[in-house]
Order: C-alpha cells, then sequence, then structure tokens
C-alpha cells in the first residue's frame, strides 16, 4: 500500500503511461504512411540482395569456366590429341559444370567429342560458321557464349577454349558445354532462390532466358521487356515493370560486365500491401500486450529498484572520477538484476584497483626496460640499426646518428640517402638488404669504407640480420656493423714493417748484385779509354745499368707506402721480377730457383704492390727454410676458367703438422725470431683478393704453398 501512495510511484506510472500509449497511437499512425514504403524498400533489398547474389554465383561459375579452359590451355603438350581428348573426357566426367565437350579443328571439323551419345548428332557437323569457334580463334583467349541452340536440340551456352602452339598460333579448339535445363548448377541457382511471390531469372546479351522458374521459357526472346532492355544497354537499378502475363512488379536488376548478361529479381506489388496489413494487425495485438504488461511491470518494481539505482549511479560517478573505493551497500545485493549489478559493480571495482595498481607497475616496468634497452644500444660502438622494407630506418643508434651528425629521431624513418652522399654504396646497401628480405638469409659484408661529413674514412664489417616481429608480415633487416678502422690500420702498419724487413735481409744481396755490374763498368770503362770506338762495351755497360736500375725500383716498391689502386695485371711478369729480386740472395745461400710458367696465362685483377709482397713472403720464408740450401720450385698455371694457381715448392726443414694448423695466426712463427706477421698479412692480401691460400708440409722434406686467385674482378 505504502508503494500506491508514493508520488515517486505514481508520476513514473504516469509517465511510463502516457510514453506507451503516444508510442503507440505513433506507431499506428506512421504504419498507415510509411509501412507501404518500409514495404517497398524491404522487397528492395530481398530482390537486390538476390541478383547480387545471383551476380556472385554467376560470376564464380564463370571464373571456375575460365580456369578449367586456361588449366585445358596451360596443360596441352603440342602435337599430343590424345591427351587433349583425355583431358576433355576428364573435365566433363568430374565437373558439375560441363556438362559434354567437342574438339574442332580450325577448318571446322570435329576431331573429338564427349559423351559419346553425341556421336549420332555431332555426324557430318561442321562448326566453322559458330559464333564462339570464330571468337575463341580471333582473340586467342577462353570465350563463354550466348544462349545458342545445340545440335540436339537443347539451348546451351558454350565455353570456348583456343588451343595454343609454342609460337602463340591457334592449333585446335576445344568446346565445353552446359545444356542450361538439364545441368545442376544452372538449376541450383534459381531453385534456391525463394523471395515469396516472386522469382529471378536471367538472360544473356541478346536478352534471350538463361535461366527461369518455367524450363519451357528457356531460349525464349524477352529483350522486349522494359527491364531486360535496361540490361542491355548496360545498367543496373530497382523499378515498376509489367511481367509477360501484365501484373504489376518490383523488379531489382543488375548487368554482369564480364559476360555482358543481366539478372532480374521481382515480386508482385500487391502482395507487399497484403503482407504489410497482416504485419499491422499483429503490431497492434502485441503493442497492446507489451503495453499491459510494462505497467504490471513499473507498478511492481519502480520502488524496489529507485534506491539502489541512485546509490549505484553515485558509485559510478566516483568510479568516473579515479576513485575505486566506493562500493554499493550489501543490503541491495540480492538475485534480482540490479542486485546482481551491484554485485558485479563491486567485484568490478575491485579489479579494476588492483588491474590498475599492475598496469602502473608494467608500465613502469616496461618504460624502465625500454630506456635501458635504448643505453645498451647508444652506448655501443659499434653501428646498429634496422630499416623497414621501404629503406626507411625503424631503429638507430647513437653511434650511427653521431657518425652522420645528426640525433636518432633525425634519422628515424627516414632513408639512408638523407644521410650517406655515396648515392653508390647507398643503392649497393639498397640491393643487399632486399636480398636479405627476399631470401630471409643473414648476410655478411666483410668490410666496406664509409666516409662521414667531415670527410674521415672508417671502415665496417657488417651483419645483416632478416628480423620479423611477432604478429606482423613485414620483414625488417637488423644491422649491426663493427668499426674495424683500427684493424685496418693496424695490418697496415703490420704489411709496412714486414715490407722493411724484406727489405733489410735483400740488403746483402742487392748490394752483391749492384757490385758486380758497377764492377763491370769500371773495368770496360778502363779498358775503352784508350780505344773507345768499341761500341759493344758501351752496351754491355748499359745493360748492367739497366739491371742495377731494375733492382733499384723493386726495392721502392716494397719500401714506399702505396695507395691501393686494382687493374688488371700480368701475373708471370710480376712473379718473375721478385724471383730476379731473390736470386742474388739465393745465390749466396746456394740455392736454386726453378720456374715452370704456363705460356699465355691471362691477366688477373689484382693489387700488383699487395701481390709482389706475398710473393717476397713466401720466398723469404723457403730460403730461410733451406739452411743447406737446395732448389725452390716456382710453377703457375691456369686451375680452371676462373683460376689460376700458384705454386711454390722448397726442400726446407717442413712445419709439424700441429704447427702447421696455427700458421697464419698473429704472433705465431715457426722461427726462433720470428714475428708471424709474414704469413697473416699474406692471408689478408690474398682473401681481399678472393683467393685461396694452401699449405703442405712434410717435416724434414719441404712446403709447398697454393695461391689460387680469381681471374676477373669477384663481387
Amino acid at each position: 500500500m505504502k508503494t500506491l501512495k508514493s508520488f515517486m510511484f505514481w508520476k513514473i506510472f504516469l509517465i511510463n503511461f502516457i510514453i506507451m500509449l503516444a508510442l503507440l497511437g505513433l506507431i499506428l499512425y506512421m504504419s498507415k504512411i510509411v509501412l507501404p514504403e518500409i514495404a517497398e524498400e524491404s522487397y528492395k533489398e530481398i530482390t537486390d540482395e538476390t541478383v547480387t547474389r545471383l551476380h556472385e554465383q554467376i560470376s564464380n561459375i564463370t571464373s571456375e569456366l575460365e580456369k578449367i579452359g586456361y588449366d585445358v590451355q596451360q596443360n596441352y603438350v603440342e602435337g599430343d590429341v590424345e591427351e587433349l581428348k583425355r583431358q576433355l573426357e576428364s573435365v566433363v566426367s568430374y565437373s558439375s559444370f560441363v556438362d559434354s565437350g567437342t574438339i574442332v579443328e580450325l577448318d571446322g571439323e570435329i576431331t573429338g567429342f564427349y559423351p559419346a551419345e553425341l556421336k549420332e548428332a555431332l555426324r557430318g557437323q561442321n562448326f566453322s560458321d559458330r559464333e564462339y569457334v570464330q571468337k575463341a580463334i580471333k582473340t586467342k583467349n577462353v570465350y563463354i557464349s550466348n544462349v545458342v541452340s545445340a545440335v540436339t536440340g537443347r539451348f546451351v551456352v558454350v565455353v570456348a577454349i583456343p588451343i595454343l602452339d609454342q609460337g602463340g598460333e591457334v592449333t585446335r579448339v576445344v568446346n565445353f558445354v552446359i545444356r542450361i535445363s538439364e545441368n545442376p548448377v544452372f538449376n541450383s541457382i534459381i531453385q534456391n532462390i525463394e523471395i515469396g511471390d516472386g522469382y529471378a531469372y536471367i538472360v544473356d546479351r541478346y536478352g534471350r532466358l538463361l535461366s527461369h522458374p518455367e524450363q519451357e521459357r528457356i531460349g525464349e526472346d524477352v529483350s522486349s521487356n522494359e527491364v531486360v532492355q535496361a540490361v542491355l544497354n548496360q545498367q543496373s537499378g530497382y523499378q515498376q515493370v509489367l511481367n509477360s502475363k501484365e501484373f504489376s512488379m518490383l523488379a531489382s536488376y543488375e548487368y554482369i560486365p564480364v559476360l555482358e548478361w543481366g539478372v532480374i529479381a521481382q515480386v508482385p506489388e500487391s502482395y507487399i500491401h497484403v503482407y504489410f496489413k497482416e504485419f499491422q494487425d499483429k503490431l497492434i495485438i502485441f503493442s497492446i500486450i507489451l503495453f499491459l504488461f510494462l505497467s504490471f511491470f513499473v507498478a511492481l518494481y519502480t520502488r524496489k529498484i529507485i534506491k539502489p539505482i541512485q546509490q549505484l549511479e553515485f558509485a559510478v560517478g566516483e568510479l568516473a572520477q579515479g576513485k575505486f573505493s566506493e562500493r554499493i551497500s550489501d543490503k541491495y545485493i540480492d538475485q534480482s538484476e540490479i542486485g546482481r549489478l551491484a554485485k558485479r559493480f563491486n567485484e568490478m571495482t575491485e579489479y579494476m584497483a588492483e588491474a590498475n595498481e599492475n598496469i602502473e607497475t608494467k608500465e613502469q616496468l616496461l618504460l624502465q626496460q625500454k630506456e635501458f634497452l635504448r643505453k645498451v644500444i647508444d652506448s655501443s660502438p659499434n653501428f646498429i640499426y634496422a630499416k623497414n622494407k621501404d629503406g626507411f630506418y625503424t631503429l638507430a643508434n647513437q653511434s650511427l646518428a653521431d657518425f652522420y651528425g645528426t640525433t636518432v629521431e633525425e634519422m628515424l624513418f627516414r632513408t639512408e640517402q638523407d644521410f650517406n652522399q655515396d648515392v653508390v654504396q647507398v643503392q649497393r646497401h639498397e640491393e643487399e638488404e632486399q636480398e636479405v628480405i627476399k631470401t630471409l638469409q643473414e648476410r655478411y659484408v666483410e668490410e666496406e669504407e664509409i666516409i662521414d661529413e667531415n670527410k674521415q674514412i672508417k671502415w665496417l664489417q657488417t651483419t645483416k640480420i632478416p628480423l620479423q616481429l611477432t604478429g606482423e608480415k613485414d620483414v625488417h633487416v637488423l644491422c649491426i656493423s663493427n668499426d674495424i678502422t683500427d684493424r685496418k690500420l693496424a695490418e697496415e702498419i703490420i704489411r709496412k714493417s714486414d715490407k722493411l724487413s724484406a727489405v733489410g735481409e735483400l740488403a746483402a744481396g742487392v748490394a752483391h748484385e749492384i757490385r758486380n755490374p758497377l764492377t763491370s763498368i769500371q773495368g770496360f770503362l778502363q779498358f775503352i779509354k784508350p780505344n773507345y770506338k768499341e761500341e759493344r762495351y758501351f752496351d754491355i755497360m748499359l745493360s748492367e745499368i739497366e739491371r742495377i736500375k731494375l733492382i733499384i725500383s723493386e726495392m721502392l716498391v716494397l719500401s714506399k707506402p702505396q695507395v691501393e689502386k686494382r687493374e688488371m695485371k700480368d701475373v708471370t711478369d710480376m712473379c718473375q721480377r721478385i724471383i730476379d729480386l731473390f736470386e742474388s740472395q739465393a745465390n749466396l745461400n746456394n740455392i736454386q730457383i726453378q720456374t715452370n710458367f704456363e705460356q699465355q696465362l691471362p691477366e688477373i685483377w689484382c693489387e700488383e704492390n699487395q701481390l709482389k709482397q706475398v710473393f717476397v713472403n713466401i720466398l723469404k720464408n723457403a730460403m730461410e727454410s733451406m739452411t743447406n740450401g737446395g732448389e725452390i720450385f716456382v710453377e703457375m698455371k691456369r686451375q680452371d676458367e676462373n683460376m689460376i694457381l700458384i705454386r711454390f715448392i722448397d726442400q726446407g726443414i717442413g712445419i709439424e703438422k700441429e704447427r702447421l694448423k696455427r700458421i697464419g695466426e698473429p704472433f705465431y712463427s715457426t722461427k726462433e725470431k720470428g714475428t708471424g706477421l709474414g704469413l697473416m698479412v699474406s692471408y689478408r692480401i690474398i682473401e681481399s683478393h678472393h683467393g685461396k691460400i694452401k699449405i703442405d708440409s712434410k717435416l724434414n722434406k719441404g712446403t709447398t704453398i697454393d695461391l689460387l686467385l680469381p681471374i676477373q674482378p669477384t663481387i
């Protein structure tokens, strides 16, 4: 009774009562005005959906037919007609789209068909005048015909497939036939469509029926129909039209461009009014029942709902301000919807409070991790950066930014071209990175030279790794470049030191070699002093002087720092010059140098001075190992089309197998006072020429060193 006396109760009840009456009256009034329009629009949606679905189904069928045609084209082996017949039989037997097929030669003669029941119907037939055969031959593409009358009397659609030879010329045509009235796929398209008393049909580019619920009408010319004319004019839309029985219909129609067909779906206009009159009657009954139910519901729950809703509103307001301490009182928590909502609200508030703490903690940890990783990357002296498939930097560390005289922020989402002025190098980097993205294989760049904005040179050794983030399809390239500038400088110093060492050891032999020519010159000058007309003595003196100049020039090559300049050089002449330089020292140590050079060896791409240094190191080591004299054999021949083999064989003390494994390491030497740098430098020089060094040695028998060098430049 207290509820009935409540002003709030009656206020809410009367408001709901007035609203419900107003809504019911408005619905009844609007139904008289709007329902016919809604009905028409509703059926427009139905018919539009129908033609769209038919369009999609026909497009799918067309795609399948074209795919079958292209498969037959591509699988055809030129001249293998029997295989073509087997393909024809296979497609007709297993494809639900194709009912029969024929193979037609260019003169129209039929040389193959399936099924066998066509034999009598095709006897004496010639297809040279068939439009679809001519179109296929002319366009050299798969062609889908209009509705045509087959030799069997059926209305059919034909898929004509030109068979091409290796020169791209048509040799014959394969025809796949779809029997419109019998084909299960075509029939299922229409039979599965239900639009009340309406129906749908398909017309070809000339207005003939391809598909219709009334099978006997298939092939009929309906081009005079207003909607069909619109479709033939390549239009799509929705309009009122009279059907063949003069009934007013609402029709949706759509033009299919690829086939130049049309799809029409239509419903009777009169059916719309009947349907929505029934809908209006049901609406009135439903509204009355709903009104009574709502009135009872409002009267029953108004008081019970008001207070918990007010508290819930207050608590939600507190929650919206970020205050998670407010809770709904337990006395409002029961098994009702409001009670369960209040309970869920309290649980949600507790969960949100805990989640908020966790989120803040995790955000702090993520920020710390991000900052830590950023410091680790930035503190590395190496260049660390990443690029996406378009060449934009997605990661860069401080070392790289400092090198280019910019900031990390300025580098992000910009390309290398914005910072590196070496266009050739930028292009090479882009090609390397695209290869890594394409192959998903790591790439290693042994060494390359880069120049910063202050023209300072750095040498880098770079590893490029494909990187694909979780949940992303794009592949990035992670690049880590080690600064090997100091190492390069050290190697250059070692090479220079090794040259100076070689020059020092050759000093005795050079002095002896120079003294002998000078003695000859002096003697001949004294001899010709009274008789200067003997010109042959002058020739001898000039020859000896040239020999002195040659020896001195070779010493200058070994002693002066050289700018690296690679070009095509005669390695035979290069090696012979070094052998001539060592000949006097070899004679002093009772050593003979024998050569066997293959004739007409090609020039190789090399840095002449570096290879001479390798020859000097090897010959010097060979002579030092031959304390009791002997012979050194130098052979040179072509290994294969791409490589030249240079072999040095000495008769020295040899190297133990355990020590042989460490040959080439810095500061490891088999000699008592050796530094081990000579062979290390030689290894580096040969590697930089993309060649190989192979050492084979037997203790107390001698050592064989093979140098393999490429003829052409290697990238």
